[in-house]
């Protein structure tokens, strides 16, 4: 997967970062950037969690809050995001933090097996043209990496508010050999999804779904052993 990557996100920049945004993102990021397995947190003393595509930041530091003994990866190859994210960090939260500033699937060449205990892929670009749809991010060949990644028992956490999205979702997981499915509605019909599970903090792209009038689809997977 290293190789002729089809992008799953769109621009790298939209804005021009603020003064207070453009200090933290030009300081602060070469301090907590992940760019090799040195930087990686040591496994034996740190629960990692990896949030993809973690937007501005909100659920990313309220999952950091809620969950003091965790480190967390955070991707996002969206140069305001990971400003928003680094203004919102508290100092005595670096340690625990690594930003990984481009595609995720580069990020699996320098992760070992096993390493995650939890994965967040929230409201991810559904790409809704037909033409467009090869760029999704969750495929067959996306997740059959990703779940080498995982370590047994671990949570996988996804969300979306596009029924199609949702359709291909369900369609790569629901009888995935490496998942169980906890939590998830049992059709891509908006109307069989049920309202976001009070332990999932919220996140600017699912409330800006929400003030559209837009349900959103909310499933966990646990990764389990193949029986032999």
């Amino acid at each position: 997967m290293q190789n002729k990557l089809i992008p799953s996100f769109g621009r790298r920049k939209a804005r021009k970062l603020r003064t207070q945004s453009q200090k933290a993102y030009q300081e602060l990021l070469p301090l907590l950037q992940l760019d090799s397995p040195q930087k990686l947190f040591d496994q034996a003393s740190s629960d990692v969690w990896l949030e993809i595509g973690f937007g501005g930041g909100e659920h990313f530091c309220e999952q950091l809050e809620q969950n003091p003994s965790i480190s967390m990866i955070g991707c996002e190859p969206f140069m305001n995001g990971v400003a928003h994210l680094l203004l919102l960090l508290a100092p005595e939260d670096y340690e625990r933090v690594r930003i990984w500033h481009e595609d995720v699937r580069h990020l699996f060449g320098i992760i070992p097996s096993s390493y995650f205990s939890r994965v967040f892929i929230l409201f991810p670009d559904p790409w809704p043209k037909k033409r467009h749809q090869r760029r999704r991010l969750i495929t067959s060949e996306f997740i059959n990496i990703l779940q080498q990644k995982l370590k047994n028992s671990a949570l996988l956490h996804i969300a979306s508010d596009d029924s199609a999205y949702v359709e291909q979702i369900q369609a790569i997981l629901y009888h995935h050999p490496h998942f169980v499915l906890l939590e998830g509605p049992p059709s891509a019909d908006p109307l069989t999804w049920s309202s976001r599970p009070k332990d999932w903090p919220t996140s600017r792209y699912e409330q800006k779904a929400l003030n559209q009038g837009k349900k959103c689809a909310y499933m966990v997977f646990q990764k389990c052993e193949i029986s032999k």
